[in-house]
């Protein structure tokens, strides 16, 4: 497991350090092709980090059968995430990057495979039912990038069917997929009100990617329903919280993690609610290069970051040390300090209160924290 663990920080160490490139070229500096890194950084950030420590929990804490085949499966797939590192960078989304995104697809068809095959047994229980329709929407969110190949290849690359095809792969990956598991992770043991957490999320799942469809300013009638389905993850939540699953974040090793991310999925349902607005989405529309990637960094970096890190600091799958506690304390600054950039800007962008000079500089240098904190943690764990 730690060997996974290890492959897993080292991917997130490189998806952080490609942002910093990415700030860079934005603040002028032409350090690379931007779109080949932002699809680098993207593909890196989402499959190589978060979607290996779903898999690394899912795993090692919820199924203990099939554990050969699931570890199989683990480096199998990390065989498709180094063929993306390093044909990304050099020609986009081209033949040999779609060949290991599509690969990669193969890989998860089969992890969700391996899920439904482990709980067969075990239907009626929460935890399990989490599991299997996380693996449904695994699958689903495949539909995107094949939805996306087929778009390219008709030359609407940039009409809105493409962007509607990468927010369908992101909202059910990480609303679907990744949310289930760490649910299924946390209603272990907890009978009350769990049954209560599944299916209010569940019946949230499909009707929230209305949501990622409101910037087209749709019917009125989508965004009622995109309303009502953020509320009914707030219900979820509410019922989560109830259940007693959130004890885990109690004083211990890595509670302060866990918190930070339990107060980041609390933002990220309050973001969710009031985006269902119309008003709110002009705002959106108008502040997206800060707004919208404030809130993915939020999601990914708030929510799931913290979440993992604080798990596998918990259970001793990460060393404690000065070395460990510090990156851990670097990593939280630049998380903090980089989404209130984001989010403040945002608000100045729109009501012009007063401008950030050398914003994307300034930004810059205070990302930077995250790639060393994470590579203190990971040089921590290869420590014995």
């Amino acid at each position: 497991m730690k060997n996974q663990i290890r492959i897993t920080l080292v991917f997130l160490f490189l998806s952080a350090s490609l942002g910093i490139i990415l700030r860079l070229i934005q603040s002028g500096i032409p350090v690379h092709h931007y779109k080949y890194t932002l699809h680098t950084h993207s593909h890196i950030a989402l499959l190589g980090w978060v979607y290996n420590a779903a898999v690394i929990l899912l795993r090692h804490f919820l199924i203990s059968s099939h554990e050969k085949k699931f570890d199989r499966l683990f480096w199998v797939t990390q065989v498709t995430f180094l063929g993306m590192l390093f044909s990304f960078p050099i020609q986009g989304y081209a033949a040999v990057s779609i060949t290991f995104s599509t690969l990669y697809l193969f890989c998860s068809y089969v992890l969700a495979f391996l899920v439904f095959k482990s709980t067969r047994g075990q239907k009626d229980q929460p935890t399990a039912q989490l599991l299997r329709w996380g693996g449904v929407y695994l699958v689903l969110s495949s539909l995107g990038p094949y939805a996306l190949g087929y778009f390219m290849a008709k030359g609407l690359g940039d009409s809105i069917w493409y962007d509607l095809s990468v927010y369908w792969f992101l909202h059910f990956l990480y609303n679907g997929f990744f949310i289930f598991v760490i649910f299924a992770f946390l209603v272990r043991g907890n009978g009350t009100n769990t049954r209560r957490v599944f299916h209010w999320m569940n019946f949230s799942i499909v009707p929230l990617f209305v949501l990622s469809t409101l910037w087209v300013n749709p019917h009125f009638i989508l965004y009622v329903l995109a309303f009502v389905a953020a509320l009914c993850q707030v219900a979820a939540c509410w019922f989560l919280f109830r259940s007693n699953a959130l004890t885990f974040a109690q004083p211990g090793q890595g509670h302060v993690l866990l918190l930070l991310s339990f107060v980041a999925y609390v933002l990220k349902l309050l973001f969710q609610l009031i985006a269902s607005f119309s008003a709110v989405q002009s705002f959106i529309n108008a502040t997206t290069p800060y707004s919208v990637i404030g809130f993915v960094h939020l999601v990914m970096l708030g929510c799931f970051t913290l979440f993992f890190l604080g798990i596998f600091v918990r259970e001793k799958l990460l060393g404690d040390s000065r070395l460990m506690r510090f990156g851990l304390l670097m990593l939280v600054a630049g998380i903090v300090l980089s989404e209130a950039l984001l989010f403040g800007q945002s608000l100045n962008s729109y009501f012009r209160i007063y401008s950030i000079p050398e914003f994307f500089t300034i930004l810059s240098i205070v990302s930077s924290l995250m790639p060393v904190g994470i590579a203190y943690i990971a040089v921590q764990s290869f420590r014995k």
